[in-house]
């Protein structure tokens, strides 16, 4: 039986050859080390014990569903099941089960994603890093990637708005220490400082989405408040502003922080107890920025 992959690389092919004729497909048993992983394939992290348990299925019943792949040469390149094949080395096996197929690189790229993407394989992060590859290598389209991964153009477009955040957030959602969710909501942010605060607020008290998309709209509806409090708007935005960025910062170095404006220029204004608490502020301001 195919999978969606399986399937999506057959389709293509039939749409690329006159009269709908599939192009040389071929069921063989493969040595392992004439299969390669592709270098390009969009998951990049695989859990070790999800693994193990795999490949005990494996030595007690074989591969059940044969690997994709295409011929380069003497060796062949996995388009999916490179999960199969990583278990099937650790059973150690000498054989994997696979079909045989001539695919273009773009065929190739968006059958590996399409399989990671319905099975729920990649973290968001590899997702969207994956989609910007091929929207840059082939020239597609928003509407026609999402049409070929089978997701709206707005989810394909959300999914990509990741990339815009800071690297440290996004490790986050990597280790899945952030949802998906979670970073739908931070990618709508502008401010980087604005969101590394609610990253780590998110998994300081362990907020569910609901709460955390419940409390970024008090917020904002409290600045709103003390916005009209004021008679002079634009003042008082950027005193709002101010004092965002120094509780911001605050949080962010676990030191009191002051903003102090004037005409011309500006300071900000740390304090510290002794050497090693400034140290520990030097420390921390670092890392905001790695």
């Amino acid at each position: 039986m195919l999978n969606l992959a399986e399937k999506y690389a057959d389709n293509s092919q039939k749409s690329d050859t006159p009269n709908g004729a599939n192009n040389q497909m071929q069921f063989r048993l493969l040595e392992l080390e004439k299969v390669k992983p592709n270098p390009d394939q969009p998951r990049k992290i695989f859990d070790k014990q999800a693994l193990e348990e795999l490949a005990q299925s494996i030595r007690e019943n074989g591969v059940l569903q044969p690997i994709l792949v295409r011929q380069q040469g003497d060796c062949y390149q996995i388009v999916s099941g490179e999960r199969r094949y990583r278990a099937s080395r650790l059973a150690g096996l000498k054989y994997i089960p696979a079909v045989i197929r001539k695919l273009s690189e773009e065929q190739t790229l968006l059958a590996g994603l399409i399989e990671n993407i319905q099975r729920q394989d990649l973290n968001p992060v590899e997702e969207a890093r994956t989609l910007k590859d091929i929207l840059l290598n082939f020239g597609l389209t928003h509407d026609q990637l999402a049409e070929r991964v089978g997701r709206s153009r707005s989810s394909l477009t959300n999914r990509l708005r990741l990339l815009q955040l800071p690297y440290d957030v996004q490790l986050l959602i990597i280790e899945g220490k952030i949802s998906a969710g979670h970073a739908k909501m931070l990618a709508g942010m502008k401010d980087p400082i604005e969101i590394k605060t609610w990253a780590r607020r998110i998994i300081k008290e362990q907020l569910s989405v609901y709460e955390t998309e419940k409390q970024i709209a008090q917020s904002k509806r409290n600045l709103l408040e003390n916005l009209n409090k004021k008679g002079k708007k634009s003042k008082m935005s950027s005193d709002l502003h101010v004092r965002a960025v120094e509780e911001n910062l605050q949080e962010l170095l676990g030191a009191k922080v002051r903003i102090r404006q004037g005409k011309s220029k500006g300071r900000i204004e740390i304090e510290f107890y002794d050497r090693s608490d400034l140290e520990r502020v030097v420390e921390s301001m670092v890392s905001m920025y790695l």
